[in-house]
C-alpha cells in the first residue's frame, strides 16, 4: 500500500486489531479506514461500523460501549477520529483497552500529527499498532504515489504524463488520484503518455489549471483576463476551478517565500509541494511581490471565489447578496484585476 507506509509491531498481537493512521492528508486516512473496512467485511458481510469523533462529549462513554461484549456478536469496525483532541476521560479509555482489544472490536485510530496529544499517541504506538503515515505527500512521494495509482489499475505512465498532470492540476492528492482513475477509465493504451494527459486536459481544463495562475503570479493581468473570458465562453461553471487553481499558487508562493535559507531544491520542494523543475519560475514570482501585496491578493481571491458562486457580501442579506451570471462574471473580474503587484 504506497499511501500509508505500514509500520507494524509484530512482536504485540494488539497490532493485528488496530490500525493507527497519523497524518493530515484526508484521503490518505480514508483509505486506511476502508481497508479496515474492506477486511471487515470480508471477514463478516453483518459487521458494523461504527465512528466516534475524540473531541465529543460523550465519546468516552460511546468507546466504552462499543468495548463491551456485543449481545450478537458481530464484528465491528470502530474508527476514533482525532485524538489530538481526546478528553482525559477518553484517553484512559483507550489506555486502558488499546493493549487488550475485544475479539470482535477492529479499531482505526486517527491523529493528524504534531506534538498535542502526544502522549497517548506514543502509547497507542508502544502497545503495537499497525501505524500508517498519512502525511501530505510532497513532491517524490507524489509522483511515486501516482505512478502506483497507475499502477494499481493495471497501467504504465511516463515520468512527462506525471509532470503534465501536476502542471495541469496542481498538487491537491485527490484531484490528482480522481484523475488517474478517470484517464484509466477514458485512454485505452496501456501506457499513458503526456499526450494523453494533455489531450484529455486541453482547451477549458489547461486553463483551469496552472496556465492561468502563472499568468497571475508572472504579474500578467491581461493574459489572466483574457484566459478567464475564454473559459467562461466554453463553461460559464470554469470560474471555480480557475479560482482554486490561483490561490493554489498564491499558497505555493507564500510557502516559497517563507521557507528557511540554505535548503536544497529537493527539500524546499517538498516543503513547498511542487515539482523541483517549478522553484525557479517561483523565485521569479517571489521578486515581483510583497507579503502586504500578498495578504491584498488572498482577500480579493476569497471574494471572487465567492462570486464565482453565485453571491458577494453584503452585511445586510444574510449569506449575501445572490448574483446573476453577468454580476458574477463583472465581479470576478474585478477582483482578479485589483490583484497587482507593486512592482514590476
Amino acid at each position: 500500500m504506497w499511501h500509508t507506509h505500514l509500520v507494524a509491531n509484530t512482536s504485540n498481537p494488539a497490532s493485528s486489531k488496530v490500525l493507527l493512521a497519523v497524518g493530515k492528508e484526508t484521503v490518505l486516512v480514508g483509505r486506511v479506514i476502508e481497508s479496515a473496512v474492506t477486511s471487515a467485511r470480508s471477514a463478516d458481510p453483518n459487521f458494523v461500523r461504527l465512528e466516534i469523533a475524540a473531541n465529543s462529549d460523550d465519546a468516552a462513554g460511546e468507546f466504552a460501549n462499543a468495548m463491551s461484549p456485543s449481545l450478537f456478536g458481530e464484528l465491528t469496525v470502530l474508527v476514533v477520529s482525532g485524538i489530538d483532541s481526546a478528553t482525559d476521560e477518553l484517553s484512559e479509555q483507550i489506555t486502558k483497552y488499546i493493549s487488550n482489544t475485544p475479539e470482535h472490536i477492529r479499531l482505526v485510530i486517527t491523529h493528524p500529527g504534531g506534538i498535542k496529544g502526544k502522549r497517548l499517541l506514543e502509547s497507542i504506538r508502544k502497545a503495537g499498532a499497525i501505524e500508517a503515515n498519512c502525511s501530505e505527500l510532497k513532491s517524490k512521494d507524489l509522483e511515486a504515489a501516482l505512478v502506483a495509482e497507475f499502477k494499481k489499475h493495471g497501467r504504465k505512465v511516463t515520468s512527462d504524463a506525471i509532470t503534465q498532470l501536476q502542471t495541469s492540476l496542481g498538487t491537491g492528492l485527490g484531484e490528482l488520484l480522481s484523475a488517474v482513475s478517470q484517464l484509466c477509465t477514458d485512454v485505452e493504451a496501456q501506457l499513458i503518455e503526456q499526450s494523453h494527459v494533455s489531450t484529455y486536459y486541453s482547451g477549458v481544463s489547461d486553463v483551469m489549471g496552472w496556465t492561468m495562475s502563472d499568468a497571475m503570479w508572472n504579474a500578467q493581468p491581461l493574459e489572466v483576463l483574457e484566459q478567464l473570458r475564454w473559459s467562461l465562453q466554453g463553461d460559464s461553471a470554469s470560474a471555480v476551478p480557475a479560482i482554486s487553481a490561483i490561490s493554489n499558487g498564491l499558497r505555493a508562493l507564500v510557502k516559497f517565500a517563507g521557507a528557511p535559507a540554505g535548503m536544497s531544491d529537493n527539500e524546499l520542494a517538498g516543503v513547498v509541494g511542487v515539482p523541483p523543475w517549478k522553484l525557479r519560475m517561483l523565485r521569479n514570482q517571489k521578486n515581483r511581490w510583497t507579503p502586504e501585496q500578498l495578504a491584498t491578493a488572498a482577500r480579493l481571491l476569497a471574494q471572487a471565489d465567492r462570486a464565482s458562486k453565485g453571491t458577494s457580501y453584503d452585511s445586510g442579506i444574510p449569506g449575501g447578496k445572490s448574483l446573476d451570471t453577468v454580476q458574477s462574471q463583472y465581479r470576478i473580474e474585478k477582483d482578479l484585476m485589483a490583484i497587482r503587484p507593486p512592482k514590476n
